[in-house]
């Protein structure tokens, strides 16, 4: 039989396998079932795990949110600095 840590893992382990519907999905049925079929510290460990997948998530999308705001400025610096040249070329002829 298993030990209490290693099952403890690979709850965990499975946890994070779990995309963040599919985790949360489960989080709502195990609070939904008012019995004791899940221990309290494993819908925690669960929910905390839930938790880190958003914060993640929400990192993933500031990064590119930066991504795309600089990515846009340098090209407006391009394209201002490509008018300046063409009218100062414009301007010598």
């Amino acid at each position: 039989m298993r030990s209490e840590p290693d099952d403890l893992q690979t709850f965990i382990s499975k946890c994070r396998t779990m995309d963040i519907e599919e985790l949360k999905s489960n989080i709502d049925d195990w609070e939904g079932k008012n019995d004791f079929s899940i221990q309290q510290a494993n819908l925690a460990i669960a929910k905390s795990e839930l938790e880190l997948k958003y914060k993640v998530r929400k990192e993933q999308i500031d990064l590119l949110a930066k991504s795309l705001t600089s990515s846009s400025r340098i090209g407006r610096w391009i394209s201002s600095f490509k008018a300046f040249i063409s009218e100062f070329v414009d301007f010598k002829n």
